[in-house]
């Protein structure tokens, strides 16, 4: 009976071991199943978007900028319209460089013209001269991003008939004061001005060097291949793609105001003073109101007051809702840039002495 029992047991423990060496088995086969499709859908999301990017071969400019060295050779861009308009990085394109050639994978070369810069996102629209039926790349509507989802970074500046790739996935959504996505694939002046896309090979944005501390024109390059870069989402940006066409520069918007001293994180976004014939003065604010909305998006501090604002271009407008004593009120006021507000600035004190004069002539025509 012990010897029957003995051998059952036997049995048994060789029937568990042989399922869990089929078990552990299966795990290594699933496992390197996965690993091979996550290689075959990153292969075949490069393969999608590859005849859209584009090398772009600069000749002349400056250097150095900042005290920076700039990198030298190729840089990359986006085709973005079929009849050859491209989107690139700001970086090397300040000052403009004297030639650009866009070579395209199928091996077709075009001339540039600059066509318009976004100052505030760190990009340049440029035309190709005489193209048309382009290839272009499926873009990633916004409602798709995701923290964590697969983001692959694009440049074609080693080669001409390969794209060069670093692969990580997305890190933050809206940084850069909500102008930009965050990634830890790896961002130089290799990829600078190429796409980042999805594992299905939409385009979820273009590698800009930026930074949340300033807005410099090469901001941002001291993360040169630190695993943080940054992104500006396209989807959103292609709404003014037929403003830049005609040739308008954008450029950050401001509301001309200024706010209370206090610390930006914890101090309310009440108005210290307005500009004289700045914006907001125009739209109806003044001294002592307490803005508490931008396009309905409530904001409590002066840093959520910017972050609200800055994604905005000068010539936008926003709707402002504000408190001025139990009354709350809004209005439309319509961005400009810094330059802009300052110059109508000198001009309402430069007709100030005038009007004070005028002022005082009626008064002593009244007297008499």
């Amino acid at each position: 009976m012990n010897l029957h029992m003995h051998t059952r047991a036997r049995r048994l423990a060789a029937i568990i071991v042989y399922f869990t060496i089929c078990l552990a088995s299966s795990e290594r086969v699933l496992s390197q199943s996965l690993a091979q499709l996550e290689q075959q859908a990153i292969r075949e999301a490069i393969e999608r978007v590859s005849p859209s990017v584009v090398q772009l071969q600069i000749i002349g400019g400056a250097d150095r900028v900042e005290d920076v060295t700039l990198a030298s050779g190729p840089s990359t861009g986006l085709i973005v319209s079929p009849d050859g308009y491209v989107v690139t990085s700001r970086y090397r394109f300040d000052p403009a460089p004297a030639t650009v050639v866009a070579l395209l994978a199928d091996g077709r070369q075009f001339a540039t013209e600059i066509v318009a810069t976004d100052q505030s996102r760190k990009l340049v629209l440029l035309k190709l001269v005489n193209a048309s039926d382009l290839p272009t790349a499926e873009i990633a509507p916004a409602d798709s991003y995701r923290i964590g989802q697969w983001a692959i970074a694009l440049g074609r500046t080693f080669r001409v008939d390969r794209p060069n790739v670093s692969v990580g996935i997305v890190s933050a959504l809206d940084r850069i004061q909500g102008r930009a996505m965050q990634t830890d694939a790896a961002a130089s002046a290799a990829n600078y001005g190429g796409p980042v896309v999805d594992i299905e090979g939409r385009v979820l944005g273009i590698l800009s060097p930026m930074s949340p501390a300033s807005e410099g024109s090469i901001a941002g390059v001291e993360w040169y291949d630190s695993g943080i870069a940054f992104a500006v989402p396209l989807a959103p940006w292609l709404t003014n793609l037929d403003r830049m066409k005609s040739g308008e520069n954008l450029e950050l918007g401001f509301l001309g105001v200024n706010l209370a001293q206090g610390s930006p994180r914890e101090t309310p976004p009440k108005l210290e003073a307005v500009t004289p014939a700045g914006p907001a003065e125009a739209a109806g604010l003044a001294k002592d109101d307490l803005i508490t909305a931008i396009n309905d998006q409530q904001v409590t501090t002066q840093m959520q007051l910017q972050y609200a604002v800055k994604p905005f271009y000068a010539g936008d407008t926003v709707k402002v809702t504000y408190q001025r004593g139990d009354e709350t009120l809004t209005a439309d006021v319509k961005l400009e840039t810094v330059a802009k507000i300052r110059e109508a600035a000198e001009a309402a004190e430069a007709d100030k002495p005038a009007e004070d004069a005028a002022d005082e002539e009626q008064k002593n025509e009244s007297e008499e």
